[in-house]
């Protein structure tokens, strides 16, 4: 009888460490797949976020009045005629891409025009 008791006590207690790896292991590899499915939807996030601001760029760098605007030479002309549309454009840089907090500008003489969204939306020349 005692034999019989201790035996059960035996098996039970080799069955628990048994399920107690398994689940230990089974867990284990759950974390890392998870882990490595976070880093790639990031990493996929963060892709998809540079890609944004390179067609932004290329929209910007590739507009006739961005051109005009920085080789004009005529202040007036290069802040009252080109300016207002070289702002609406860069304003809607910024709405396009919601990771674009402000985009700037600038000539090879050190002027430069910036639009920035903190919470006002103001625009700067």
């Amino acid at each position: 009888m005692v034999l019989i008791f201790v035996l059960a006590i035996v098996l039970f207690m080799m069955m628990e460490l048994y399920f107690y790896y398994s689940f230990y292991h089974l867990t284990q590899k759950r974390a890392a797949n998870y882990g490595h499915a976070i880093v790639e939807q990031t990493r996929q996030k963060i892709d998809s976020v540079f890609d944004d601001i390179i067609v932004s760029t290329n929209i910007v760098v590739s507009n006739k009045k961005v051109q005009a605007f920085t080789i004009s030479e005529d202040n007036y002309k290069r802040n009252i005629e080109i300016g207002a549309g070289v702002v609406d454009l860069m304003d809607d840089m910024r709405a396009f891409n919601s990771y674009v907090s402000g985009i700037i500008i600038g000539d090879s003489k050190g002027r430069r025009v910036f639009s920035s969204a903190p919470a006002s939306g103001e625009v700067f020349f």
